[in-house]
């Protein structure tokens, strides 16, 4: 019985009513506490309250715990009573101050309602205010920002809006698409993209500026086709048809139309594909580009021949090279260097990325070398040969199997041959006259059979110093007397010049020369070939120029021949 005593007790310490609230408070005094104080509001003096009477509660239940023990399961069951007891009396007081809170509220609501009526003017007044600014700086931000647009990160120009650019995307990839051939696609997401900036000072884009700068854009990504041989890639154009369109030009190069040949093979040598490509818009070149690069893009070295007739200069202009170019493959090679018939000239020579080959059966003429005889003459000093007969190619019909890379044969098979014309041998003189001595003999001879164009004297405003002989070039030229060859070079305005001292101070001088066949201190005899007529120096037709010195004075030579 004294337990349940215990529980009627502690239910009876309930949360007061706010009514008996209000009453305690009215007939008891408040008292003021110092500031810092707990419990100086009255939410706090509540919860205090309740708190110590929740704390006197579970001691009393502490004190009387022994008690509870002896009654066993009754005990259980007071102890339980007490806890939810307890928790009652705590809920209670979270409850009243989570109400009191609300009452706060929605006294300080109202008092804010009453305050906005009073000041309704004033408060329209000044939202009217608030809002224009908002709408003026909205719109004032919204004119001064512009969009920088770029491609893949190339700033390209400004827009207004994005959209200016976006709706245009389209029409430019269809317009790049069909001026190109190429499958052209700008991709808003991923190649496009924005910044804003201030618009002052920048000039901003039409839809026709941004349309024409995406057209004139050469980072544009394409999807084009690339001819690839042995995994390099040499051209990329287009699509597949321009790719096969630039190949079949391309064996076209080296394939004749004729009735005499039947190609049994035409094809590259290379494992030559096509593929696509994503590539920017630039690399993509024209079907005439690609061929044009194909035909000629490549480089093999290669030697050109001296022939007859043949200068430096005259070399450079039959190979297409500037001097510099020439010397450049030919470091030893120099404006004035001394070069003759058979001498090798390093060059590079064009050639095409891929090797055609070809496999024909043609029908053709071909010459039939001739053959050399060799006969003596004793019009000629020994040692000396000259052509008495030049020798003639015969002709024959030849039909054969060719195989050819880019045109030039590398395998040939005679299936038969018919002789049309016999050839005619070449004969050689081969002097056996004795060779007079070695000197001068104070006589003189012409150097060159043929009649003078020009003597000794003025002419033009100035002396002339000698006399002009005209023959074709290569024509021999002997040597006017015997003596020691003291000059056999490039000499300034004279070009390729032998000069000859024939001792009791008398000189004779050949200039103009396409060859020279001695050399400085080389003793030569009367009528001895020396040089080839020719037209190098400050010469205007191939002639030999003939001048005859007297103690380093030039004379007239027609007072010694």
């Amino acid at each position: 019985m004294a337990k349940l005593e215990f529980i009627r007790k502690i239910k009876k310490k309930d949360v007061p009513s706010e009514e008996t609230q209000k009453k305690n408070s009215e007939q008891k005094p408040k008292e003021k506490k110092p500031k810092g104080e707990k419990g100086t509001h009255p939410v706090f003096n509540k919860i205090w309250e309740l708190a110590g009477d929740f704390i006197e509660a579970v001691d009393e239940t502490i004190s009387e715990m022994g008690e509870i023990g002896e009654a066993g399961a009754k005990g259980i069951i007071t102890v339980g009573a007490a806890v939810i007891n307890g928790y009652d009396k705590l809920a209670a007081v979270v409850e009243w101050y989570v109400l009191k809170v609300l009452v706060k509220a929605g006294r300080k609501s109202h008092d804010i309602s009453i305050k906005v009526i009073k000041n309704k003017r004033e408060i329209i007044k000044n939202a009217v205010i608030l809002g224009a600014g908002c709408i003026f700086l909205v719109g004032f931000f919204t004119w001064a920002t512009v969009y920088e647009y770029s491609y893949n990160g190339r700033a390209l120009g400004v827009v207004r809006e994005k959209k200016d650019v976006l709706e245009i995307l389209e029409l430019a990839s269809e317009e790049l698409s069909q001026e190109y051939g190429s499958s052209i696609v700008i991709d808003p997401e991923t190649d496009i993209s924005f910044r804003p900036v201030v618009a002052y000072g920048k000039d901003v884009d039409t839809e026709d500026d941004v349309l024409r700068r995406l057209t004139y854009m050469g980072e544009i990504n394409a999807q084009a086709s690339a001819i690839i041989a042995n995994g390099q890639t040499i051209a990329i154009v287009e699509n597949d048809d321009v790719a096969n369109k630039v190949l079949e030009d391309i064996k076209k190069i080296f394939v004749t139309d004729s009735d005499n040949t039947k190609y049994e093979y035409i094809g590259f040598v290379e494992d030559v594909k096509i593929e696509p490509i994503s590539t920017k818009l630039a690399n993509v070149t024209s079907r005439s580009a690609a061929v044009e690069k194909i035909r000629s893009g490549g480089q093999k070295a290669s030697e050109y021949i001296v022939q007859s007739g043949d200068s430096i200069y005259g070399i450079c202009d039959k190979l297409g090279l500037s001097l510099s170019e020439l010397q450049e493959m030919n470091p030893n090679l120099g404006e004035d260097s001394l070069i003759h018939v058979g001498d090798s000239i390093k060059i590079q020579k064009e050639v095409p990325l891929l090797t055609i080959k070809t496999i024909e059966v043609s029908t053709f003429a071909e010459s039939i070398p001739f053959e050399t005889e060799y006969q003596n003459s004793s019009y000629y000093y020994e040692g000396e040969s000259f052509v008495g007969r030049e020798g003639t190619a015969g002709k024959a019909s030849v039909t054969a199997r060719l195989t050819k890379y880019n045109g030039e044969i590398v395998e040939r098979e005679d299936l038969s041959k018919e002789t049309l014309v016999e050839p005619v041998s070449k004969i050689i003189l081969k002097g056996t006259k004795k060779v007079p001595p070695k000197k001068g003999t104070g006589t003189f001879i012409m150097p060159v059979n043929g009649s003078i164009s020009s003597y000794f004297g003025y002419r033009w405003g100035r002396l002339h110093e000698g006399i002009d002989i005209p023959a074709s070039t290569g024509t021999p030229i002997k040597a006017s007397d015997g003596g020691t060859v003291v000059l056999s070079g490039w000499y300034y305005g004279y070009g390729y010049t032998v000069i000859i001292d024939h001792g009791g101070n008398l000189r004779t001088l050949y200039g103009h020369c396409s060859q020279l066949y001695v050399s400085v201190g080389e003793s030569v005899f009367q009528g001895q070939t020396i040089a080839a007529v020719g037209n190098t120096g400050n010469s205007y037709g191939a002639h030999c120029h003939f001048e005859v010195h007297v103690g380093g004075t030039p004379v007239d030579p027609m007072g010694y021949l």
